[in-house]
């Protein structure tokens, strides 16, 4: 029996937050955040990206191209519904393309960054992220062990000219920082990778925006939606967007 991951739609009033999940990931990484935003009125919407939230074949076969374009209609569709201001929420490489989109649609009225980098990684970590994701999809549907072994020894290592292109990407976005103006959110986990806290300081350093809201979660790592500091990082992101609203922050 195949297996996906539905996105993400809760309907409030017509200010709408778009919630973007990280590499290797599903929409499920967002649901915690988008039902507590519902909770306070907000339309919440988490879509899965291009060859996310299905089977690992479905991720190999897409390509950083694709996951871009599926994150740009998810704004148009939120656009094309009426919804008058749109803030984004993004973890990892979901923030990534945050901060493209709030480049590119005037609409995007803010940004939530999480654990997001613009600087280079080895690609060799970007491949172990895939194996683990493969790993987690067999093992939640009963593979066995020689099963499992069998689809790694196939599908391993990946060519590595689509992780190229996502690193290329994220270091392309890093150029664009300094295009940002809108008010910013940006969280990191002090148990997360050092790449990482150095990517948020550098986006808090380059952004034009005036208003930039910094917060470090002690006790949480690179998925902060996923981990026991996720109900603090809610209620900080909740008191951001409602601080822009009524212009208090």
């Amino acid at each position: 029996m195949k297996y996906f991951v539905e996105d993400i739609f809760l309907n409030g009033h017509k200010q709408a937050v778009l919630l973007l999940h990280s590499f290797t990931s599903n929409a499920k990484e967002m649901h915690y955040v988008a039902k507590m935003l519902h909770n306070k009125g907000y339309t919440s919407y988490a879509p899965n990206l291009a060859g996310h939230g299905a089977s690992p074949e479905q991720l190999f076969a897409s390509s950083m191209e694709q996951i871009w374009k599926h994150s740009r209609q998810a704004v148009q569709f939120l656009i094309d519904e009426k919804y008058e201001a749109i803030t984004v929420i993004g973890q990892s490489l979901g923030g990534v393309l945050g901060i493209r989109l709030a480049n590119e649609f005037p609409e995007v009225k803010a940004l939530c960054i999480i654990s997001s980098p613009v600087l280079e990684r080895p690609v060799e970590g970007l491949e172990q992220r895939v194996v683990y994701y493969s790993k987690r999809y067999l093992q939640n549907r009963g593979s066995s062990e020689q099963e499992l072994e069998a689809f790694l020894n196939n599908h391993f290592p990946r060519p590595e000219e689509k992780l190229i292109a996502l690193q290329q990407f994220i270091v392309e976005t890093g150029k664009q920082l300094h295009l940002l103006k809108q008010p910013l959110f940006l969280a990191k986990g002090m148990l997360d990778e050092p790449v990482f806290h150095q990517s948020i300081d550098i986006i808090e350093q380059t952004a034009q925006s005036n208003i930039i809201m910094k917060k470090q979660y002690d006790n949480s790592g690179h998925l902060i939606t996923l981990g026991k500091e996720r109900q603090l990082l809610t209620e900080d992101i909740i008191r951001f967007i409602d601080g822009i609203k009524k212009r208090t922050v």
